[in-house]
C-alpha cells in the first residue's frame, strides 16, 4: 500500500529489527516539523485575517479615541489659562499636557506633528527634540559601556540610526579581529578536539545526505530520462516534482526531498525502519535545523503580532485563536475613550471636582516618579 504521508518514511515492517535512538528520533523529528509547518501555515492564513478584521473594527475606535485625545491636549491648555490654579495644580495640567503631547510625538512618524511639539514645549521644562536627544545620548553611553563600542561623537536622530551605528560597529570589529594576526609570543589558534572534527565531519555528511537524496529523485524524475512512449499526463506529473525537487534541493529541504521519494515510490517502507543508524544520524541533523528555522519563523511572526497590534502575550498565541485579541483590543480603546470622557466631566465641571481631580492626578504622577527612580 502507498504510504500516506511523509510519518511514514520511519515506520518500519513487522519483524523489523528494534528501532534506535537515531530511528526513534527521526520520527519524533517528521512529527514535530509537521505540526510547525501547520502552526506556520496557520500564521501565514490567519494573520491577514486578523489585519482584515483589525481594520475594520478596531482602527476606526483607534482613530476616534487619538482624535479626542489629540483635541483635548489643546483644551486643558485653554483650561490652564482660563482657570485660576495653584501652583501644584498648574503643575499637574502641564504634565497632562506634556504626556499626551509624548504618546503621540514618540509614536513611528508622528513627530513631526508641528502643532502637538510646539504644545508640549510650551508647558515643559525641556523641549521634546530636546529630550529626545538626551535620552538617545544616555542609551549610547549605556551601549559603549557594556559592548567597548565606539559609537562616535555625532548627533544621533533617532534610535534606527544608534542602532545601525552598533551593528556597523560590531561587524568592524569583527573583520578585523578576523584579519589580524597572533601577537608574537601568543598562543596559535587551538587545534580542534576529536569532538569538533567528527561534529564537522557529520555536518559534511549531512549535507552530502541532501544531495544523495537529491540524485536518486533527478535520476529518475528528470526529463532526459522520460521515455519517449511514457503518456503526457505522466511526463507532465513529473516534470512537476522535478521542479518541487529542485526547489527542496535548493533550500535544503530533506523532509520535502525525502517526501517526494515516497510519491515516486522509491522508498520501501518496509525497510525504512531499518536505514543504517548513521544514515538516520545524519538526517537528523538537517531536519532538526529545519524544524529549528520553521520555529524562529514562527517566534517572528508571534513577535511582530505582539509589537504591531500591542498585545501582551502571557503565552505563545494560537493563530486559530485571535478573535479573542480583536475583543481585548477594542475592549481597552473604549475604556481609554471612557476614562477621557470621565477627565472632561470632572476637570470642566464645577471647581470642587476639578481639584479633587487634580489632586488624585497628581497622586498618581508621584507614584510614577517613585518607579522611574529605580535604577536597574
Amino acid at each position: 500500500m502507498k504510504p500516506s504521508t511523509a510519518l511514514d518514511i520511519a515506520q518500519a515492517a513487522p519483524g523489523a529489527a528494534a528501532v534506535s535512538p537515531e530511528h526513534k528520533r527521526f520520527r519524533s523529528l517528521l512529527a514535530r516539523i509537521e505540526q510547525a509547518r501547520k502552526r506556520l501555515q496557520a500564521w501565514r492564513e490567519e494573520l491577514p485575517r486578523f489585519a482584515q478584521l483589525h481594520a475594520q473594527h478596531v482602527q476606526p475606535i483607534e482613530r476616534r479615541v487619538d482624535a479626542a485625545r489629540r483635541a483635548w491636549a489643546f483644551e486643558l491648555e485653554q483650561l490652564l489659562l482660563r482657570e485660576r490654579f495653584s501652583r501644584a495644580e498648574q503643575a499637574t495640567l502641564a504634565r497632562m499636557i506634556t504626556s499626551i503631547c509624548a504618546s503621540f510625538l514618540t509614536t513611528d512618524g508622528a513627530d513631526s506633528d508641528a502643532e502637538l511639539k510646539a504644545l508640549h514645549d510650551r508647558h515643559a521644562d525641556q523641549g521634546f527634540d530636546e529630550l529626545q536627544a538626551r535620552a538617545l545620548q544616555a542609551l549610547r553611553e549605556r551601549i559603549e559601556a557594556a559592548t567597548d563600542l565606539d559609537l562616535g561623537d555625532g548627533p544621533v536622530e533617532s534610535l534606527d540610526e544608534l542602532m545601525a551605528r552598533a551593528r556597523e560597529q560590531q561587524r568592524a570589529q569583527a573583520d578585523q579581529a578576523a584579519q589580524q594576526p597572533s601577537p608574537p609570543g601568543q598562543p596559535r589558534r587551538r587545534k580542534q578536539t576529536a569532538a569538533e572534527r567528527r561534529e564537522q565531519a557529520e555536518a559534511a555528511q549531512a549535507t552530502q545526505s541532501v544531495r544523495e537524496v537529491y540524485r536518486k529523485l533527478a535520476a529518475v524524475l528528470h526529463p532526459d530520462r522520460i521515455a519517449a512512449d511514457v503518456p503526457a499526463s505522466e511526463r507532465a506529473a513529473r516534470t512537476a516534482q522535478m521542479a518541487q525537487a529542485n526547489a527542496a534541493y535548493a533550500a535544503g529541504d530533506l523532509l520535502a526531498l525525502l517526501t517526494l521519494q515516497l510519491q515516486v515510490e522509491q522508498i520501501d517502507v518496509a525497510r525504512a525502519g531499518q536505514l543504517a543508524a548513521t544514515q538516520v544520524r545524519q538526517f537528523n541533523r538537517v531536519l532538526n535545523e529545519q524544524l529549528s528555522e520553521i520555529e524562529m519563523d514562527i517566534a517572528e511572526r508571534e513577535h511582530a503580532f505582539s509589537s504591531t497590534y500591542g498585545v501582551e502575550l502571557r503565552q505563545r498565541p494560537d493563530p486559530m485563536k485571535l478573535a479573542p485579541h480583536l475583543k481585548d483590543a477594542a475592549a481597552r480603546l473604549i475604556s481609554l475613550e471612557l476614562d477621557l470622557r470621565d477627565q472632561r466631566r470632572a476637570l470642566l465641571g464645577e471647581p470642587r471636582s476639578a481639584k479633587r481631580w487634580l489632586k488624585q492626578m497628581e497622586a498618581e504622577f508621584r507614584l510614577m516618579d517613585r518607579y522611574d527612580d529605580i535604577e536597574f
